[in-house]
């Protein structure tokens, strides 16, 4: 029976059509409304360089809200203050819908390789359902005469552009059932246990002839059999449509619980329901949920909100969930973004769960920081944040993630084995798109936002230092991966494996901590 594929060198891309006023949760329009608001920041920023612009922010910030232009988005009493409106807060998720569907191979122009669909709302169960076969088993030619009209002729659309092969993905050298974990780069990483495997923030692209020959990103077809999916919260490099399409509509997909969809959080069960998921497992904090041998526990996730103190709208939050996923194999836990806010620690929740739950192996935890002041936020990913910070914060540096120590600490108070640092790129398809440092010894360390996932193992060999001059570190191993790196044996003998044809191809300074090297 002949089979077809999609090409591993086919890119995705889902767009939506955004009728909401300031702007949706699951598009980046909230971030062009927040700058057209603050354009104030941008032009002194342009005029009199950014070195300057905290010292000015907090007047270039009064006189911004004093404006017509705030107005119409905010209430603003006498005394300075404000409430932002209702439809801004929490815009209608009716009016932001999955709209437009792109596939394109990058080998060739636009005219030559590209196929845009616009799709009705009813479509996209029928199109995640053939991008999945296509993905992962492949769709069988006497089947494609059973798929819906409009099916057909995308299938024909497909094969025209060249997007099709009758070549089967290969499966790595390296058997990844043997893998207690993979990494596959940024927050992306599969957990195996005997029976059955979860993935945790999947963010998979397409191959590219610009990346070298033997170091291509993973495909979902790489991985072998995914039972579940997790995902940690609503921002788009944790949430990826693209991604989330390739996988079969009928996988499970945990995520966090949200009452209603807000500015800062999109209702990932409605989005994900929007795109032909039929089993969505919304998962409350300290809640369980299993598959196989392999059970998922929902924790709290504090950080990455618009402030590390109070915020205007506290009821508004980016809702997330960290996680700790037990295997008969392994335990690991997965960290995302978090870190600390005015609600709670992750070193509290560490201490927490390592009596409920026990001591995890692993603990994949971010590092970066992100110490930035509340202007700076205008220039980020998630500038619609910068109308949540109240006016006495508006000249303090805040740090929104946990950094190197940070993680050492929760890595500590969890009892882990080893810390594994992650949740920021790794690999060129990361950086290109603006997620992490490079690492081909061509990018530069930037301290306190994008640092080197290095960072962590000197911060392990330097915990302390006394009066006396001497210098105390962890006991808590650092193991750095690189995507598509895999840990075999996390309770023995741990060994590092990378897969044939995935080779790391650039100088390292993989320093692994003594207390657990690899």
């Amino acid at each position: 029976m002949t089979r077809v594929w999609l090409r591993a060198d086919v890119s995705l891309n889902v767009t939506y059509e955004d009728r909401t006023r300031f702007g949706s949760p699951i598009t980046s329009n909230p971030e062009h409304a927040a700058r057209r608001l603050y354009a104030p920041l941008a032009e002194h920023a342009e005029a009199h360089g950014h070195a300057s612009l905290v010292a000015a922010a907090p007047e270039l910030l009064a006189e911004v809200v004093r404006s017509a232009a705030f107005r119409s988005v905010a209430d603003v009493a006498n005394d300075g203050s404000w409430r932002l409106h209702g439809d801004v807060l929490h815009p209608d998720p009716a009016l932001a819908r999955p709209r437009w569907l792109t596939l394109a191979r990058e080998d060739l122009p636009d005219d030559e390789g590209l196929v845009r669909l616009r799709l009705p709302d009813g479509h996209w169960r029928h199109v995640h359902a053939l991008i999945a076969d296509l993905s992962t088993s492949g769709l069988a030619e006497e089947a494609a005469a059973e798929l819906h009209p409009d099916m057909r002729a995308m299938l024909s659309g497909l094969r025209e552009q060249g997007m099709l092969t009758d070549v089967p993905p290969g499966r790595p050298a390296v058997d990844l059932d043997e893998a207690d974990v993979t990494f596959c780069g940024h927050n992306t990483v599969l957990v195996r246990g005997r029976e059955a495997s979860v993935l945790v923030d999947p963010w998979l692209p397409a191959r590219r002839a610009v990346y070298p020959d033997t170091y291509q990103p993973l495909q979902f077809a790489d991985l072998g059999r995914v039972d579940a999916v997790l995902l940690t919260h609503s921002h788009p490099d944790h949430l990826d449509p693209a991604t989330l399409l390739r996988i079969p509509p009928d996988t499970p997909v945990v995520v966090p619980v949200v009452e209603r969809e807000n500015l800062l959080t999109a209702d990932m069960a409605l989005r994900l329901t929007e795109l032909g998921f039929t089993t969505v497992v919304p998962l409350a904090w300290h809640a369980s949920w299993q598959v196989g041998d392999v059970t998922v526990t929902a924790l709290p996730f504090y950080g990455e909100q618009p402030t590390d103190a109070r915020r205007l709208h506290p009821e508004i939050t980016n809702v997330g969930n960290t996680y700790q996923v037990s295997t008969s194999r392994s335990s690991a836990v997965f960290l995302a973004d978090a870190g600390r806010d005015d609600r709670g620690d992750m070193r509290d929740v560490a201490l927490d769960a390592r009596h409920r739950l026990g001591r995890p192996d692993l603990v994949f935890a971010g590092y970066r920081g992100w110490r930035m002041y509340p202007a700076q936020l205008l220039f980020s990913s998630i500038a619609r944040y910068l109308p949540f910070v109240p006016p006495e914060l508006w000249n303090c540096r805040m740090q929104l993630m946990t950094d190197a120590d940070g993680a050492l600490d929760v890595a500590e108070r969890w009892g882990a084995r080893t810390v594994v640092p992650y949740a920021d790129g790794g690999a060129p398809w990361h950086w290109r798109v603006g997620l992490g440092p490079r690492l081909d010894g061509q990018g530069e360390e930037i301290e306190g936002f994008d640092p080197f996932p290095e960072c962590v193992t000197r911060a392990a060999q330097s915990r302390s230092t006394l009066p006396d001059g001497h210098t105390s570190s962890t006991g808590v191993g650092v193991c750095l991966l690189r995507p598509g790196d895999s840990l075999v044996a996390v309770r023995g003998r741990q060994r590092l494996v990378r897969v044939a044809g995935h080779t790391w191809p650039w100088p390292e300074e993989r320093e692994p901590h003594p207390a657990n090297a690899v």
